[in-house]
């Protein structure tokens, strides 16, 4: 068998389908006042790392995302239950790849990106196949999210690995720099065809 390795993945994109625009143009819906969207989409970015770190609550960030888009009225039950939808349904055949990293004996990981109530919509329908990983690390947990050098720091001593051991797959680049910058091997993440590849198994 080849030499076991160590693999810290991405969720958002890579293993969990991402609805890109599509997510946002939701929100948007539901919010109601699309001569705002500009500065909505503004807010909705420019605050977003606080509240998937943990470090707002789903009802602060909105409320700050309501003042600074100038929004007349917001129900944050709505908006929420917009901007989740549908965000914990798994790319098949990524999942049974991964698991058949694992299956081999190489030891997985997960870093992700994400706010606490969907870390609760997403363990609760994927439990089965995350509760078979080394370690699954997610940034409302831990205050921190990628790329802040914290997030890696915690998701490397989950693993109990050193930085040059493990090789992190993210579909975004400011990520992939992140990591590479904390001593990471890295997968620039466009598809599975490609990761295979690179992975060369």
């Amino acid at each position: 068998m080849a030499k076991t390795r160590t693999f810290l993945f991405d969720l958002y994109g890579v293993l969990i389908k991402e609805h890109g625009s599509a997510q946002f143009e939701r929100v948007a819906r539901a919010v109601g006042e699309p001569s705002k969207n500009d500065k909505l989409h503004e807010a909705y970015e420019s605050l977003r790392l606080d509240l998937d770190a943990g470090r707002v609550s789903e009802v602060n960030y909105w409320n700050q995302v309501k003042l600074l888009a100038g929004l007349e009225y917001l129900d944050i039950q709505e908006v929420i239950a917009a901007d989740y939808k549908g965000l914990y349904e798994c790319d098949q055949d990524m999942v049974d790849y991964v698991l058949s990293l694992k299956a081999k004996g190489h030891r997985i990981g997960i870093l992700s990106n994400i706010p606490e109530g969907l870390a609760k919509m997403l363990k609760e329908h994927n439990s089965t196949w995350l509760d078979r990983l080394d370690a699954v690390v997610l940034s409302c947990d831990i205050g921190a999210a990628k790329p802040e050098s914290k997030s890696f720091h915690v998701a490397l001593e989950a693993l109990g690995e050193k930085a040059e051991d493990v090789t992190f797959i993210d579909d975004r680049l400011r990520n992939i720099e992140a990591a590479r910058e904390e001593g990471l091997n890295t997968i620039h993440f466009t598809g599975l065809d490609s990761l295979k590849e690179s992975i060369q198994e």
